[in-house]
């Protein structure tokens, strides 16, 4: 009696069966991992972009109340207040923010906050020559996100400026000069 050779190689499936394996993973892998991943660097990406806008407002604002007063065409000074009269730091930060895309805020999901850092005074018209400020922007997040997964859940996007009054020095006009 004669003994057949025993092969070693394994049976596998065809390649058909296999590639539709293949196909199955990669998807399952795709809905699983890299949807998500795109989902939430898409997140982080508008976060940066409204951290980005936000901040650039607070500039717009502190640039306004470094001025601490301004004046009109017809010669009349108005003094910068931080949420009142007009111009007003506040309302120039709502103009810069709706401006730069974030068109669905209403003046109530922001807020502005204007303080000296040394010194008195609560109003930047108050404020004298190089005397430093802060002026601190807060928006809230649930009104400028694009996607609602909670990948990313901050309350709020703040930024705080430091800056400096740019007003005059005091000074008194001689009226006994002769004029010409």
């Amino acid at each position: 009696m004669r003994l057949r050779p025993i092969s070693l190689r394994r049976r596998t499936a065809s390649p058909v069966v296999r590639a539709g394996v293949a196909a199955v993973e990669m998807g399952w892998t795709f809905a699983v991992f890299i949807v998500p991943l795109m989902i939430g660097i898409w997140e982080v990406g508008r976060m940066v972009q409204v951290q980005q806008i936000v901040s650039n407002a607070a500039r717009e604002g502190a640039r306004l109340a470094a001025q601490g007063t301004t004046i009109r065409s017809d010669g009349t000074i108005i003094q910068i207040r931080t949420s009142t009269g007009n111009p007003n730091v506040r309302d120039v930060v709502y103009q810069y923010l709706l401006a730069a895309g974030l068109s669905n805020l209403q003046l109530s999901d922001i807020t502005v906050t204007f303080a000296f850092t040394t010194g008195g005074g609560t109003e930047p018209y108050e404020g004298i020559k190089n005397q430093p400020f802060e002026v601190t922007v807060s928006v809230n997040w649930d009104k400028v996100r694009w996607v609602n997964l909670g990948f990313i859940r901050p309350q709020q996007l703040t930024f705080k400026v430091a800056w400096r009054m740019l007003v005059d020095d005091p000074f008194s006009v001689n009226e006994t000069l002769p004029s010409f």
